[in-house]
């Protein structure tokens, strides 16, 4: 076991560790991070102004709920578009500030470069009196956001290490210093933005605008992240990271939150609309029904270890129930430990992707609601699976299952590695002895 451990950290760390460092993905898992609490606040008060008690049909119905969303939900819907209906915002200055800081760049001019690049491209005035095209300023602009603000950042580390700033005396104020180093990071990123936006406008009948191509262009990640095997394909990613010693889940949370925010506002605008919601692996789809207790859906393993015979799993796992239930994982990943041990490994990379395969196929077969708000992290994985899917008892129900199916599907495993453990002590006796 041992020389299988030591072969699969020799082939697979180096690969990792590189993924861990890159700039951009950093970036990108910090912008999503920054802008999080936002998200949260917007969906969830989306969520109290459709709550399911509107239809008569349903045992659930209020009047009282329905009068006063009838008088009140046009006021109370500015939250939402402020905080998710303008999300990219939040994400281009969260990236750009990011990145910057990761170049020693100013942190906070490198948002504002990156947050002017974004609304450059994908705000444009329209109409007399002026007025700004929104269309694009919540998820249908996040690929271009994303994208416009590695290049801002990009533009302005080229100028600042070539010194093509405008640098004042050192007796001038620094907050007016680095309004004047700015200036012609903003005139460049114009000389390059501008232009690639008259001649994307000119690709299409009424003028196409660049958020609108990247949404052509990344509609096929989307999908294919919205099926069975692109989500198989991401938990696998996530855990063979975690499994390494890196913490997979930041690794990718970029990228998958890009798509997951997609699906969720489509799922939202559904909502709002009275359809069907379109998209499965929406908000926090994951953590509702596969990071049960964390990646590797470890509150199973938790429990399995706070009933083990061997002492020293059994003290462990009762340390890590708690916080297990509020997805914190680590002190059973690090102190079983599950990194790099191919005993707890096989079952901390299998049972996710069972999990994920029971929960997509249930909800596609519309057994349990579908994700149309976001909830903290920190939320026990069958509460937010109720809260989410809008208060749906069945998929409450299904994250209770897979939190049982998770303990079970350890125990075997946690038996084998209890007697690896003994045999391990024992081998040490011996040796201990026999030099005596």
């Amino acid at each position: 076991m041992q020389n299988l451990a030591n072969r699969m950290e020799q082939a697979l760390m180096p690969l990792a560790g590189k993924l861990a460092n890159l700039k951009y993905l950093i970036a990108l898992r910090d912008g999503m991070v920054y802008a999080m609490p936002f998200f949260i606040v917007g969906s969830i008060l989306l969520l109290l102004l459709n709550l399911p008690l509107t239809d008569p049909a349903n045992f659930m119905f209020s009047q009282w709920y329905t009068d006063l969303m009838a008088e009140y939900k046009g006021d109370w819907l500015q939250p939402f578009y402020a905080t998710l209906g303008m999300s990219c915002l939040f994400i281009s200055f969260g990236i750009g500030s990011s990145l910057g800081k990761q170049y020693g760049l100013p942190e906070i001019t490198s948002g504002f470069l990156s947050l002017f690049a974004f609304l450059l491209v994908a705000a444009p005035v329209t109409g007399w009196p002026p007025a700004i095209n929104a269309s694009y300023l919540d998820s249908k602009g996040m690929f271009t956001a994303i994208l416009v603000s590695y290049l801002a950042i990009e533009i302005f580390r080229f100028m600042h290490t070539r010194k093509l700033t405008i640098k004042l005396p050192e007796q001038v104020p620094p907050a007016i210093a680095r309004s004047f180093e700015s200036l012609t990071p903003v005139i460049a990123i114009i000389l390059v933005l501008q232009p690639l936006n008259i001649f994307v406008a000119s690709l299409g009948e009424g003028g196409m605008l660049i958020p609108e191509l990247m949404m052509k262009l990344f509609v096929p990640l989307v999908g294919a992240a919205d099926t069975l095997p692109g989500l198989l394909l991401i938990v696998l990613l996530v855990h063979v990271l975690w499994f390494c010693g890196l913490h997979g889940t930041n690794i990718v949370v970029g990228v998958i939150t890009a798509i997951m925010l997609t699906n969720l506002q489509a799922n939202q605008a559904a909502l709002e609309a009275g359809q069907a919601l379109p998209a499965i692996f929406a908000g926090g789809f994951l953590d509702s029904f596969v990071y049960l207790g964390g990646a590797g859906a470890t509150l199973g393993l938790a429990i399995a270890m706070s009933i083990s015979k061997s002492a020293h799993l059994r003290s462990i796992g009762r340390l890590s129930v708690v916080p297990g239930l509020f997805n914190i994982n680590e002190p059973v990943i690090f102190g079983a430990p599950v990194i790099m041990n191919p005993i707890l490994g096989i079952p901390f990379i299998c049972i996710p992707l069972i999990n994920v395969t029971v929960a997509y196929m249930a909800t596609s077969m519309d057994l349990v609601g579908r994700v149309v708000a976001l909830v903290p992290w920190t939320t026990p994985g069958p509460l937010a699976a109720f809260l989410s899917t809008n208060f749906s008892f069945s998929a409450l129900i299904l994250s209770l299952l897979l939190v049982a199916f998770s303990t079970v599907a350890y125990l075997p495993f946690l038996k084998v590695y209890s007697r690896s453990l003994e045999e391990q002590e024992s081998e040490q006796v011996e040796g201990k002895a026999a030099t005596a």
